[in-house]
């Protein structure tokens, strides 16, 4: 009697094995990357595919929050829209000076835009004049090219001012503020310095703000991991008074406006951020989280 041969995992084709594969979830096959360079290709064209839908997901909405320490409350959130991830290769031409296939995918970022919020909400916002005033969320947008934005304004003694901002993956429900659940991606604190808003806003004055080394000065990172960052256009404003007396060596007074161009996420967390919200969807069923602003 002649006994079959022995058929092991290297004997399966790719088919198979991604199907096998694709039972886990990512933070499991990543230490399962060491086995082959077979299984390695075909666990990273199975992460590239796994960031490529969930950034397209309709049922999942990224939010952004950007605001000031002290106006937390008073900030509204915006759903963001998705716009692009940055292509991936899976093979290197020259693998000794490159970087390996899987840091090149941990390195890769996914964008959003964030979009007008709907509705006849009012927000508070800063005054030239100093205080804050009560007005309508139409306020909080660019009109001429439908970008969020907000206004800053630094004194004379103030050398930076800070942005704390805050992103997360919600599961909307029959509503679009009815939220099924809420995981947040990632958060920080940034000081946007003075020098830099005047940098900004010359480059922008000056035409300059489509050169490519101008568009990447423009991105700001919330965190040191740089999982999150924001991409600001900024323009002076004109309505800040001038004092009448000034100091030889005193800073002026001066306004911006920030204008929210993208949203800035690594992929590689967006997707282990969305397993994490897809396991907690399983123990948090029936259980809905409404927000009112």
């Amino acid at each position: 009697m002649v006994s079959k041969p022995s058929i092991g995992l290297a004997d399966l084709p790719n088919e198979i094995i991604i199907h096998i594969l694709t039972l886990f979830p990512t933070h499991q096959l990543l230490p399962l990357t060491t086995i082959s360079h077979r299984i390695h290709a075909l666990i990273l064209t199975i992460i590239h595919t796994r960031i490529l839908a969930i950034t397209s997901s309709p049922s999942k909405r990224i939010i952004l929050e950007c605001y000031h320490p002290s106006a937390k409350l008073s900030t509204p959130y915006f759903f963001c829209d998705y716009l692009y991830t940055e292509p991936f290769a899976l093979s290197s031409s020259s693998p000794t000076s490159s970087p390996s296939p899987l840091s090149q995918l941990r390195n890769l970022y996914s964008y959003f835009r964030p979009t007008p919020p709907e509705g006849d909400r009012k927000v508070w916002r800063p005054r030239p004049s100093g205080g804050w005033s009560w007005v309508p969320i139409s306020s909080v947008i660019d009109k001429g090219e439908e970008l969020v934005s907000q206004d800053i304004y630094l004194e004379s003694h103030e050398l930076f001012t800070q942005l704390q901002s805050v992103v997360n993956i919600a599961k909307t429900g029959p509503k679009k503020d009815l939220f099924l659940s809420c995981v947040t991606v990632g958060e920080g604190l940034v000081r946007v310095w003075r020098d830099w808003l005047k940098e900004r806003a010359e480059g922008v004055a000056k035409g300059k703000g489509e050169e490519e080394e101008e568009i990447e000065k423009r991105l700001l990172w919330s965190d040191t991991q740089k999982h999150v960052g924001l991409r600001l256009r900024v323009n002076e404003r004109q309505d800040e008074r001038a004092p009448v007396l000034v100091s030889r060596d005193e800073d002026p007074n001066v306004g911006y406006t920030l204008q929210y161009e993208e949203l800035v996420v690594r992929s590689s967390q967006l997707l282990l951020t969305m397993e994490d919200s897809l396991d907690r969807d399983i123990g948090n069923t029936g259980k809905a989280i409404v927000i009112v602003s």
